[in-house]
């Protein structure tokens, strides 16, 4: 059984140009110790399925179930972990922690367990609790990360499971097909794709113990630990035969409050990433959407000054609706791969509107994660000075939905 080599990071020009092919490697699945770790602090009968499907599909799977502390006036939650551990005596083990560590501690919890009481993991699956899998999902997704030594995780294609309860998650399901896109698209490039999602990652027991685990206290670990593999020499990618599907905000307060974790967590994660490389795809992301902005802004502003020449604003208005055509062409190509489709879907993508209003929300979350890190950047430079103005500040973001350490598994359905 391989358990992974000793990597040295090396990144050129080539890696722009050219994707990188991972020598195969020889593997056993029917050896491999796999191990499976769910997180949770509200969990639902989908936790419970969950449970199920992963003992019932794969034989070998240990199953552990992190509480992070709930409540324990909660009867039904009781009677359902109970339900949770009576799935199987012998392959579910129900852990509760100490005090409620968020995610990324829960996480570290079971892996300090797994080391102490099991046979050194080759793979370990990190899964949300509001995940639904397919029966061949979790194989394909451990036999892609075990094709090849230089892989140090694979995460699965992520899918909407109530695509179908209003506009909003329609929205996210067309908005998840593209993240799908994105991850092939970007396989064999810098290492892989951005991030290894926290719905359901396959890492290498190995380049997991290597990296420490995972951070606490950060707001998207899943992207904070893909950094650290890539910058320890691994490569990450996605599987495309290996589907889940997840629930996402139904509301629009709880869409809000995901993305504006996603996006100030993002950038933090890009401003302490010791290798630039690591996180190229979201500098150059950044770069495009400062220099886009920059540009509308100084033609807004100098409209009619002569500050800008005719024939420059020209060729940049042309740019920007060639690019807009190109993205429209390339949206209704994507259609085609998308299994869960419906009339009302094709609706919304050939409409434009719905996705251009999502797209402004999105942008919204995102400039006002750059104000926030400034802010926030600024108080902890004077920890010593404690202002009334920083307070104030503080209380403004915690009420526009930003925050640096206020989320986690308290949050239902993990956001």
């Amino acid at each position: 059984m391989s358990t992974g080599i000793s990597l040295t990071p090396r990144i050129d020009i080539r890696s722009f140009l050219v994707p990188t092919r991972h020598a195969a490697s020889p593997f056993s699945y029917d050896a491999t110790h796999l191990f499976a770790i769910i997180p949770t602090y509200a969990p639902s009968e989908i936790t419970l399925k969950l449970v199920r499907d992963l003992i019932l599909w794969n034989e070998r799977i240990i199953v552990y179930v992190v509480d992070d502390c709930s409540p324990q006036d909660h009867s039904e939650r009781a009677r359902l972990f109970q339900k949770i551990a009576a799935v199987s005596y012998h392959r579910v083990r129900i852990l509760r922690t100490p005090e409620n560590k968020l995610k990324a501690g829960a996480l570290n919890h079971a892996l300090a367990h797994i080391e102490a009481n099991a046979p050194s993991p080759d793979v370990i699956l990190t899964l949300d609790d509001d995940v639904v899998i397919e029966r061949h999902t979790v194989k394909n997704l451990v036999c892609a990360l075990l094709a090849s030594d230089s892989l140090g995780a694979v995460c699965s294609q992520c899918r909407v499971f109530n695509k179908n309860v209003n506009l909003l998650t329609r929205l996210q399901g067309l908005e998840y097909l593209g993240f799908n896109a994105i991850r092939l698209a970007d396989e064999g490039f810098f290492h892989g794709p951005l991030v290894m999602h926290g719905m359901l990652t396959a890492f290498r027991g190995s380049a997991l113990r290597a990296v420490g685990g995972f951070l606490e206290g950060h707001l998207i670990e899943d992207y904070e630990v893909t950094t650290r593999l890539k910058e320890a020499g691994w490569s990450v990618k996605s599987a495309p035969n290996a589907p889940a599907w997840t629930v996402v905000p139904e509301k629009l307060s709880q869409l809000w409050r995901q993305r504006t974790r996603w996006s100030y967590g993002g950038i933090t994660v890009v401003a302490r990433a010791v290798r630039p490389s690591a996180v190229i795809q979201d500098i150059l992301g950044h770069f495009v959407f400062l220099s886009t902005l920059l540009m509308v802004v100084v033609l807004l502003f100098s409209k009619g000054s002569g500050l800008v020449p005719p024939l420059i604003a020209e060729i940049i208005i042309a740019i920007s609706l060639l690019q807009l055509l190109i993205w429209y062409g390339f949206q209704l190509w994507l259609m085609r791969h998308y299994s869960e489709k419906d009339t009302r879907d094709w609706l919304i993508r050939l409409s434009l509107v719905p996705e251009f209003m999502y797209s402004y929300l999105q942008t919204a979350a995102l400039l006002g994660s750059y104000v926030f890190h400034i802010f926030a950047s600024l108080k902890r430079r004077n920890r010593g000075e404690r202002s009334r103005l920083a307070t104030m500040g503080t209380r403004l973001f915690r009420a526009l939905g930003y925050s640096e350490r206020s989320w986690g598994t308290r949050a239902k359905r993990s956001l």
